[in-house]
């Protein structure tokens, strides 16, 4: 981590201090009001409406009303004030948290084995999904490879994943990638489990289900359960009521920060976002405990699904700023989008991961809402500052029925993301738009962002349910990464041992400019000299013209030759390079 100033760190820790001692009541006068606790409330208005307010919007709702979580009496004042009719569902969140604490324990204490593949009766910690990963790893040497992504988050948690492939230890062998991503939004817990639910399923289904094995043959599949796993661990911690495991970092003795703190300000079981405190400043690991939990810390930090370089900063997102003509809450906003497009290091990470492989499916868990979010997230009739219209992704039709397929299993609406609500800058619209690959967004579960533990198991193996829940929707995903109708394929010969490139631009419109990257691929030649490659198509989908990638060839003796090769979606391309 970058070393910071020590009058940031003081005024961190100071800060954190200050607002412990406010709530400590005084000798001379304990208030008797009934200290504030966060609720979940239905407003009955356009969610932009609601938005506009600063408000903290879930993914349940549409064009006539959405669910937001109302942190502080203040937010509440502010609804009234606004005249916008609503009514609240949950009138206590953190009583709700106890309740789910009280019905895990309970389906705990009843259920020796879970229908998951795991087998797993209660939600994980971050500390049981790194050690589940590097076990997952170790003991299927030849299926399984543990990744640790390039950088740490802000309060200085590494991200951790795996790729599950036959003999994935090989050189890149030009196989197509599937990725599924849970966590980005720290308060989600699901989308974490259903993403290492996947892990154990293919590990398990890989030497019991003829159909996986051939499939696992053919792709290579990586999950990162947790994006996000400072914002997670913080969540996770004091949903479970045990807070002063996140504060040790600053506080070992757990003096200066009591847990009355985290009990008495807004409920960090309820975080959305991540860790960013200062925009560009790498902050002490352990402060993002000590300024979440102080009421002018709390809704501090960037929302990573809205950080992406597709349409960043463009509707439904919010910069730095309050703005009434824009529709945002500025810098506490719960949509803020960062300081620049990818300014967030767990961004950066699926970023660089997506476009250092051939991803051609993609799926990001959130909750919840029942829904099956397909491109675009902005609506067709938004035209940038720069004088690009959104329109429909280009492959919409393709979308909207791999999407049907999908909700055939889980039962959710299948739709385009902008019919929730706009909110652009996300996981899926960057996927699709850099590299071609199908990216979608899976809200698991109706209402909560993390239901008993029970409705979790309910919604990955497809309890009343009219299909198999998530876990067939997602092996549905693995098949399409396969298929050749939705990818291009290069097939020819080269020199044994040979390395060969791809490289294209990957840059991506942003709502007052453009995001730049490039994508690059590699594959080792096998010692036969012939390769198949399976690749997203050459040209981007919102490129106004066709596109061609760079292929280079390089023996490792010092000789290398480069040429274009045009692909599209369906086709098959023959490639010759006898030498390089």
């Amino acid at each position: 981590m970058a070393p910071l100033r020590r009058p940031l760190l003081a005024a961190a820790v100071g800060s954190a201090a200050l607002a412990a001692s406010l709530l400590a009541p005084s000798p001379a006068a304990v208030s008797t009001e009934r200290p504030w606790t966060p609720q979940l409330v239905r407003v009955h208005a356009d969610p932009d409406a609601v938005g506009a307010l600063g408000l903290d919007l879930t993914e349940h709702g549409g064009t006539e009303g959405v669910d937001v979580v109302l942190h502080t009496a203040a937010e509440r004042s502010r609804l009234d004030a606004s005249g916008l009719p609503s009514e609240v569902l949950v009138p206590d969140l953190l009583a709700r948290e106890a309740e789910r604490n009280r019905l895990d324990a309970e389906y705990a204490a009843r259920t020796v084995r879970s229908p998951l593949p795991s087998g797993r009766t209660s939600y994980r910690t971050l500390e049981d999904y790194e050690t589940e990963l590097r076990d997952l790893a170790r003991e299927h040497r030849s299926l399984v490879r543990h990744l640790t992504l390039p950088e740490p988050g802000l309060d200085g948690r590494e991200v951790h994943g795996v790729e599950i492939a036959h003999r994935v230890r090989r050189p890149a062998d030009g196989r197509p990638t599937f990725v599924m991503l849970g966590l980005h939004h720290a308060r989600e817990w699901p989308s974490a489990e259903h993403t290492m639910e996947l892990a154990h399923d293919l590990v398990a289904l890989e030497r019991t289900d003829r159909d996986v094995r051939r499939l696992l043959r053919r792709v290579r599949v990586v999950v990162v359960p947790v994006v996000n796993p400072d914002g997670f661990d913080l969540s996770r911690t004091s949903g479970g009521l045990i807070d002063l495991n996140v504060l040790h970092p600053l506080d070992p003795s757990g003096t200066l920060l009591p847990v009355a703190t985290q009990v008495l300000t807004p409920g960090l079981a309820y975080l959305r976002k991540n860790c960013r405190l200062v925009a560009g400043v790498d902050t002490p690991d352990g402060t993002c405990a000590a300024m979440l939990t102080t009421p002018a810390g709390f809704g501090l930090g960037v929302d990573l699904n809205r950080n992406y370089g597709q349409w960043w900063s463009g509707p439904g997102a919010a910069g730095a700023t309050p703005s009434v003509t824009e529709l945002h809450a500025g810098l506490l906003d719960p949509r803020h989008h960062g300081a620049d497009a990818f300014s967030e290091p767990e961004t950066r990470n699926v970023r660089d991961l997506v476009l250092s492989r051939q991803v051609t499916t993609l799926i990001t868990n959130h909750t919840s809402g029942n829904l099956v979010l397909r491109p675009w997230a902005g609506a067709p009739d938004h035209v940038t500052d720069g004088g690009v219209p959104l329109g429909l992704a280009p492959d919409e039709r393709a979308l909207r029925r791999l999407g049907a397929r999908f909700a055939a299993e889980n039962g959710y609406t299948n739709q385009r993301s902008h019919e929730l609500y706009d909110g652009v800058g996300t996981t899926e619209d960057w996927a699709y738009a850099a590299t071609g690959a199908f990216g979608f967004t899976f809200e698991i579960g109706p209402t909560e962002f993390h239901p008993p533990f029970e409705d979790v198991v309910a919604e990955y193996v497809g309890a009343d349910r009219p299909g198999g829940g998530n876990r067939a929707a997602y092996l549905i995903a693995l098949a399409h990464a396969a298929d050749t109708r939705a990818h291009g394929v290069l097939a020819g010969r080269a020199p044994a041992g040979a390395t060969l490139t791809l490289t294209r631009d990957a840059s991506t419109t942003t709502w007052d400019g453009s995001s730049p990257a490039r994508l690059r691929t590699t594959l080792v030649v096998p010692r036969s000299g012939r390769f198949t490659w399976h690749v997203n198509p050459s040209t981007r989908p919102t490129s106004q013209r066709a596109e061609k990638y760079r292929l280079t060839c390089d023996d490792g003796r010092g000789k290398a030759r480069a040429t274009r090769v045009r692909v599209d979606r369906g086709e098959q391309v023959r490639v010759a390079l006898r030498r390089c």
